[in-house]
């Protein structure tokens, strides 16, 4: 409980405005590569449609606590506000059942620090 507790209250204590960006974090273990390869070709157009950039992706990262998978990413929106949009538009959850086939995942929607 302590280990989520103190974490928890400090990203309480920061900061937030309704102009940070918005952020998908992506932790994900691809189980049928064929499968995301194709989800990925389909999703880098959708993404730039919607206003969204790639900013980090690592295919190693290193886990230091809890479970991971063996790929992270962080998608960058305008708002949190457009994460959620483009997370719940139709042409996203279209193209999201690749993904689900795909992998076994862990998707969170998160607002950064103020702009």
């Amino acid at each position: 409980m302590r280990k989520i507790l103190i974490p928890l209250l400090l990203a309480l204590s920061l900061p937030t405005s309704v102009n940070a960006s918005g952020f998908w974090l992506l932790i994900t273990t691809v189980k049928k590569p064929v499968a995301f390869k194709e989800y990925v070709q389909e999703f880098k157009p959708w993404l730039k449609s919607v206003g969204g950039s790639l900013v980090m992706k690592d295919s190693e990262p290193q886990i230091v606590e809890g479970r991971g998978g063996e790929l992270s990413v962080v998608i960058s929106f305008p708002s949190k506000q457009a994460a959620i949009d483009a997370y719940n538009s139709p042409e996203y959850q279209e193209l999201t059942k690749k993904r689900w086939a795909s992998t076994k995942k862990t998707n969170l929607i998160i607002m950064g620090l103020n702009k």
